[in-house]
């Protein structure tokens, strides 16, 4: 196969649970024609009328076993989310080795390969070794990713591919209209979202002019403080930082031996890539900072931005930027990019004052991804049907950007009057 299967006609239902199994069947039927359908198994990881990932599993059991996923995007997250470039940002990942084989996009969905192992716990953010994991992977990300390269395969999609994400014909017109507008930066996105918002009451009407009236003054105030501009994961919470199934954090080791980060981070593997945007390297740095909370909205397990653990977290993104700056990119007999010829450095060998740098960047960013994901929740509050309280995370999210506004004007009008 040379590339992803089109299957623009195929759609896989969300609701109905046996009509589901049989559509996923046929999908696979086409896009592996050797698989024998009988002898798919089709268990539903998630599911629901907003969302549908179901692992699939050919010959289980046997040496033969193969697993695949199946993923049918939710009811009216095309009004959220633009598949296009999702789609073409996974095609771009597996060809850096940073995502699994993407084998169909269908109508409302995607097949693409299973990555084996288990989603950490948001608690288990903070832990030396996976700060470690995450940072060098991040920073990996950061470099050898190409913006360019995923426009470039945007625009070779056909028209028919980039408006088929529509998962149900209940979606509303404006929905649609939404889906075929590309964004290319954080600021289109939260100004697509913004006026995406109702608009039924006066209060909703007022919001939203609030709200685009905070994302101009934070694009004049900040949107040259942080740092460079990256393919940003944007999404990068604990469900979706992959380690092996069995790993758990070693032991501490005794005061008098070496530290726990002597020891060798699991494997780190980035899963969901729906959120993948261009942002200044401060936004994904920052938005992973605050998922240290969870879902729970646990703001005590959030760093303190420039605090100690922050500082080694820099240290070593930063360490791993350096080391794959200074790769070379060959390619392996798979055709994926790799790196060789890679000097690894040591985050002991950052600068104090490359750590202040990248902190300085963070702090200028510390309030958008409460702005982002506050305005994200209130357009779910309106669309989902997951028996989740979006209203109510919404105004957590964006109480977190009030907060960081406050703090940022007061520190402004401190230096002004120390000059």
């Amino acid at each position: 196969m040379t590339g992803p299967l089109i299957l623009a006609d195929h759609v896989i239902p969300l609701a109905d649970l046996d009509a589901q199994t049989r559509a996923t069947k046929e999908v696979l039927r086409v896009v592996f024609p050797a698989w024998d359908i009988d002898n798919i198994k089709v268990t539903s990881l998630t599911g629901g009328i907003t969302n549908c990932l179901l692992k699939c599993i050919y010959k289980a059991g046997s040496p033969a076993e193969k697993i695949v996923l199946v993923r049918a995007y939710g009811r009216g997250t095309g009004s959220i989310i633009d598949r296009n470039r999702e789609f073409c940002t996974h095609v771009h990942l597996h060809s850096q080795g940073l995502a699994p084989p993407l084998y169909a996009r269908f109508k409302n969905g995607l097949v693409y390969g299973f990555i084996p192992g288990r989603a950490v716990d948001y608690q288990e953010l903070s832990h030396p070794l996976i700060m470690k994991g995450v940072a060098r992977m991040l920073a990996r990300w950061h470099t050898v990713l190409s913006a360019a390269s995923i426009k470039s395969l945007m625009a070779e999609q056909p028209p028919s591919s980039s408006s088929s994400s529509s998962s149900s014909s209940s979606s509303s017109n404006s929905h649609k209209e939404q889906q075929s507008e590309a964004v290319d930066d954080i600021w289109q996105l939260c100004s697509k979202w913004i006026n995406n918002l109702p608009t039924d009451t006066p209060e909703q009407i007022s919001r939203r002019e609030l709200l685009l009236k905070e994302l101009t003054w934070a694009k004049s105030e900040i949107e040259h403080k942080g740092g460079t501009t990256v393919v940003a994961h944007c999404d990068l919470l604990s469900g979706n930082v992959i380690v092996p199934k069995d790993w758990r954090p070693p032991p501490p080791p005794p005061s008098s031996s070496s530290t726990d980060t002597d020891a060798a981070s699991p494997p780190i593997t980035f899963i969901d890539y729906e959120y993948a945007l261009p942002t200044p390297r401060a936004f994904d740095l920052a938005n992973h900072f605050m998922e240290w909370q969870g879902f729970d909205c646990d703001v005590s397990r959030i760093p303190k931005v420039g605090s100690p653990i922050m500082r080694k977290w820099v240290a070593e993104y930063l360490a791993g930027t350096y080391t794959y700056s200074s790769s070379s990119p060959s390619s392996s007999s798979n055709g994926h990019s790799k790196q060789s010829s890679t000097t690894t450095i040591d985050a002991a060998e950052i600068s104090e004052k490359a750590i202040d740098g990248a902190i300085s960047e963070v702090d200028a960013w510390w309030g958008m991804p409460g702005f982002y994901w506050g305005i994200w929740a209130t357009i779910q509050a309106v669309i989902s049907t997951i028996d989740f309280d979006y209203s109510k995370y919404a105004e957590q999210r964006l109480s977190e950007y009030w907060s960081w506004k406050e703090n940022y004007l007061a520190k402004q009008k401190q230096r002004a009057s120390n000059l």
